[in-house]
């Protein structure tokens, strides 16, 4: 009890001398003695630690900027109360129990979330809080949702493509973004765009490196205008054009999503919507650790939240008028 108090400063009851005291931090210091941190954790019934779920983590680069600025906005949020960011593959884990929330973790953010039947009922059973990103309001009962304005976005696209003069737009997506709730919310909001302009909507699923652009490309091809799911996509796609010969804007112009410092990097320019995944990604991460402190406290959870982020289109050079249409 002596050390413990002398050390670790617990035992307000226990009274210990000076020379007592210094002998204890003396034989510390000898036995190079460090504290069980994890071990004062579970006492406290803390771990301090957040776990971020990316089911569908690419890698850290240049040409995919969407994580560095969602990273950024978690750390400044963490890092501010000591706490520490854990990223996990998955929401349910292969374990006896089962879930993520088996106390490893004080609070979830679940970012992109495709919802399984296991990952539902694991929402509905968590103990942990959870906040998810980019999932639409409403997607599981219970649980904050922090997304852009996925359907005024593409709707400023279409509407910015039109006035251009194109009428053969398609919305390209990636096969792994089919299953995330944000992928079909941007499809369904692109089809409700054309449909409102009075035009046909094709949605095109392509991987990220848009090989199957080289058998799109010939003279008859059916677009004038693509609109992406991400800038990386986007990305991808200008290189691909490059090197196929395809002149963008003139032949094609091409639209991204997240509108980061790497649109000034492509050539050309790309045109994308911008909306603000620093901001979110910092907002969301604080009111998880609102509700953290609220249930450590014991006062009732706040009513469920569901923040939208207006977005807005940042024209740069990678949008014009067809050179033919019809």
């Amino acid at each position: 009890m002596a050390v413990s108090a002398v050390l670790h400063g617990t035992g307000r009851n226990v009274k210990v001398s000076a020379d007592t005291s210094a002998n204890i931090r003396r034989v510390a210091r000898e036995l190079r003695y460090q504290p069980n941190h994890l071990a004062r954790f579970l006492r406290n019934n803390r771990t301090n630690t957040i776990g971020v779920v990316f089911q569908h983590f690419e890698r850290l680069s240049d040409d995919n900027p969407y994580y560095p600025q969602l990273l950024n906005g978690i750390m400044a949020a963490l890092f501010a109360v000591d706490y520490t960011l854990a990223l996990c593959p998955k929401l349910v884990q292969h374990s006896q129990d089962g879930l993520i929330s088996d106390g490893r973790f004080d609070g979830v953010l679940w970012c992109r979330p495709d919802f399984t039947e296991a990952s539902l009922d694991g929402l509905r059973h968590s103990s942990t809080p959870v906040v998810m990103m980019h999932a639409p309001p409403g997607s599981a009962p219970g649980v904050p949702t922090f997304c852009a304005d996925n359907d005024g976005a593409l709707a400023l696209v279409v509407r910015h493509l039109v006035e251009r003069g194109h009428t053969r737009i398609a919305f390209v997506i990636d096969p792994i973004n089919t299953h995330t709730a944000e992928g079909r919310v941007r499809t369904a909001a692109f089809e409700a765009a054309m449909t409102a302009a009075g035009l046909p909507a094709d949605v095109v699923v392509w991987d990220y490196e848009a090989g199957e652009l080289e058998g799109y490309c010939g003279r008859d091809r059916p677009h004038t205008a693509l609109a992406t799911f991400s800038d990386t996509l986007a990305g991808h796609l200008l290189a691909r054009c490059a090197r196929l010969g395809i002149l963008v804007p003139h032949d094609l112009s091409i639209v991204g999503f997240d509108s980061s410092t790497f649109c000034d990097r492509t050539s050309p320019r790309l045109t994308s919507i911008n909306q603000p995944v620093e901001l979110m990604a910092r907002e969301a991460t604080n009111y998880l650790l609102r509700l953290i402190e609220g249930r450590r406290e014991g006062m009732p959870d706040e009513e469920v939240a569901a923040f939208v982020y207006p977005c807005r289109l940042d024209l740069r050079d990678s949008t014009a008028p067809p050179l033919r249409e019809g």
